[in-house]
């Protein structure tokens, strides 16, 4: 059933009461204009200092000021999360934190998430625009499970194929149309240059994993990995034959830096960053990551990965970070009201400025070097989560099964055979326990 729209402007907040329903918590609205005694009480991932940090910082202010409505922010660090749910489940914790995709089974466990139809329904101050109605339908997608939207997300990512625009100009107005014409490609260019075409910082093995996990949604799409985890005979798939057998031909063709499996991070990405090499497999964070190395010609571009049949689509890898309500606190009109604030798009924008990510609005732009990857995020039909989620779902499987594994298969210590009856044999084990 359509939720009815909540209107908020700036200087009205927004009273939420909390009812339990059969079905969980849930958000319920009405209209209230006074702002709390107390602060919003806002946990923070980043720490202080960080361009996120400085950017949520100035958001703060603005709404402090426009307001009257005081927010406490503390800038935890990578402790966060652990530090939210042990608060939540004692009853206190914050009322809004930062969250991400991977997070949400976690933080759904431990009771720290609601029903957010209310949130996403709420007018953006200025825009006539509810939260819901700026974001694209792929990103809506994502940040939602079986029991909705996990958290309101101000930055996307994904993962794609890297490449110098200066170098390769053509790369983005006629791509490869298939992972087999990447491979030429790559050959061409270690012919014509003499250099090795791909980077790969070995020594991180989820850098190595991206390789498979692209093939695989372009063989037999999402899920096709996350399956290999919940079942031995998923190894039999001729998808994941099929995803295999692409990967032996990037290994046979010597394309990657020398001594790849014993280079350690970053070094394969710097060196990529400097010119040593042409292309690389990475997340959309690898530009500004690689800003301090970059050499002064280098033109990063990211495009998503080619499919391995013509005519194919890819399948687009989509992540988000951002903010979650704490269901049990009692300011959810300023929880509403704050959030519809920091989404405004003179403030999304920024996520691209400021930090050089991509921001979740379909109207803020991207980087340069992410535009592409953006537009296939907008766009997309298909989406996909980081490696279907199996680090979350079945992290001890993850750890010691699918990745060393993955590590000697791209290393070329396994033949397609060993790797899939390893896999299987080694999962159908595991499964046992």
């Amino acid at each position: 059933m359509r939720k009815p729209k909540v209107a908020a402007a700036v200087a009205a907040a927004l009273t939420v009461t909390l009812a339990l329903t059969g079905c969980g918590t849930r958000m319920q609205s009405t209209s209230d204009s006074t702002a709390s005694k107390t602060p919003i009480v806002y946990w923070s991932a980043w720490a202080s200092g960080t361009p996120q940090a400085k950017l949520f910082g100035s958001i703060i202010k603005d709404y402090q000021a426009k307001t009257g409505q005081k927010v406490d922010v503390q800038w935890l660090g990578n402790a966060e999360e652990n530090q939210v749910k042990n608060a939540i489940a004692t009853g206190s914790g914050p009322d809004i934190y930062d969250s991400a995709i991977d997070h949400t089974p976690e933080f759904r466990q431990a009771g720290a998430l609601g029903n957010m139809s209310a949130i996403f329904n709420t007018d953006i101050p200025g825009e006539n625009k509810t939260i819901k109605q700026v974001l694209p339908a792929s990103v809506l997608k994502a940040i939602s499970d079986d029991k909705g939207y996990g958290f309101v997300p101000h930055t996307v990512f994904s993962e794609g194929l890297w490449y110098d625009a200066t170098v390769d100009p053509g790369f983005a107005t006629k791509p490869p149309k298939t992972f087999d014409d990447f491979l030429a490609l790559a050959q061409k260019q270690k012919q014509e240059t003499g250099k090795q075409p791909i980077a790969l910082d070995g020594t991180v093995d989820s850098y190595n994993a991206f390789w498979i996990f692209q093939l695989m949604l372009a063989t037999g799409g999402p899920g096709t990995l996350g399956s290999l985890s919940k079942s031995a005979s998923a190894w039999d798939k001729p998808a994941v034959r099929d995803a295999a057998v692409e990967l032996q031909k990037l290994v046979s063709a010597n394309l990657f830096e020398p001594d790849y499996m014993a280079t350690k991070y970053p070094a394969a990405q710097n060196a990529w960053a400097q010119g040593a090499h042409l292309y690389n497999l990475n997340g959309t964070w690898l530009a500004s990551e690689t800003a301090p190395a970059k050499s002064a010609t280098q033109k990063p571009m990211v495009m998503a990965f080619p499919p391995t049949t013509a005519g194919k689509a890819s399948v687009v890898t989509v992540g988000a970070l951002g903010w979650a309500a704490n269901p049990k606190s009692k300011k959810q009109a300023q929880i509403a009201q704050f959030l519809a604030f920091a989404m405004q798009k003179k403030y999304d924008d920024r996520i691209a400025t400021d930090a050089g990510n991509i921001p979740s609005r379909t109207d803020s732009p991207a980087p340069a070097s992410l535009a592409g990857i953006k537009k296939s995020i907008d766009t997309t039909k298909t989406i996909s989560y980081d490696f279907d989620g199996v680090a979350t779902s079945a992290p001890q499987w993850w750890t010691d099964v699918f990745m060393p594994l993955d590590d000697k298969f791209i290393a070329g210590s396994l033949t397609v055979d060993e790797f899939l009856s390893q896999g299987k044999a080694q999962t159908a084990a595991l499964l046992k326990q």
